[in-house]
């Protein structure tokens, strides 16, 4: 009876250390205020403790009450993120859109996943001489595949966005542009990667997974992701902006899926 006991009683202690186990492998930050909800940054990591999501998190209310101009929210990620590539977010609200006028019209997120520092970022000023640093061309293998400059693209604080000329919005496919993906540049080194979703695709609950074009190279070590995930969690009313699969080796030819 005794050694029963124990038995089950070690059974009942592995599996709750499995299942504390699982839930260990998702790290949040602390949320913060967006529209009537909160927005909050999370990264999952495997069994191995490598990384494979970093995203953000928006409560069903985030989309009311959003300002009536163009704002950005400063997000930190969790320490547990300090492996990959991206150092910091900067969730850009567009509520009136931005150019090119006739693609990027409708009101949007820009999840601006940075792989420089604020600091650096403080520096990109995007007039005068430094617009020379940024639109310095970088080094072909570090272009993901079929990117190209958008002209006229930089912003201070950012760099210069560059574009995939495949993707839905540029080829008149109606409602084309719900999603898409940006790279961004500054003094030839991606500063960021941009996953774009306008609000009404949120609202409308669809979601979305595919893989993302990626360089041969990276200049900046740290794990990097090679594909995103838009998704809704009905049981909590979340919306969930992701990157997902990271790797700390890109293949030299990727084609991008939209």
């Amino acid at each position: 009876m005794r050694s029963n006991f124990l038995v089950s009683a070690c059974s009942t202690l592995l599996v709750l250390s499995i299942q504390i186990g699982c839930q260990a492998s998702t790290f949040e930050s602390q949320p913060r205020s967006l529209g009537d909800g909160t927005v909050r940054t999370y990264v999952e990591l495997d069994d191995n403790g490598s990384p494979t999501e970093v995203g953000v998190i928006l409560s069903g209310d985030a989309l009311s009450n959003l300002p009536d101009h163009a704002e950005e929210y400063l997000l930190q990620l969790p320490p547990e993120a300090s492996t990959t590539a991206i150092t910091h977010i900067g969730l850009d609200w567009r509520s009136h859109g931005h150019a090119p006028d006739e693609i990027y019209h409708l009101p949007h997120f820009d999840v601006h996943a940075y792989v420089i520092s604020p600091r650096e970022r403080e520096a990109i000023t995007a007039t005068g001489a430094n617009l020379e640093t940024v639109y310095a061309t970088p080094a072909p293998e570090l272009i993901p595949a079929g990117y190209v400059l958008a002209p006229e693209s930089a912003e201070p604080r950012q760099g210069a966005h560059w574009i995939d000329p495949t993707a839905d919005e540029f080829h008149g496919v109606p409602h084309g542009f719900d999603h898409t993906m940006i790279y961004g540049f500054y003094n030839g080194e991606m500063a960021f990667v941009e996953p774009m979703v306008t609000i009404d695709f949120l609202q409308s609950q669809q979601e979305f997974e595919g893989a993302i074009a990626l360089p041969a190279r990276y200049a900046r070590p740290g794990a990097y992701p090679t594909a995103y995930r838009i998704t809704y969690n009905e049981a909590t009313g979340e919306h969930v902006i992701a990157l997902t699969d990271f790797t700390r080796s890109a293949p030299i030819s990727q084609t991008p899926n939209h």
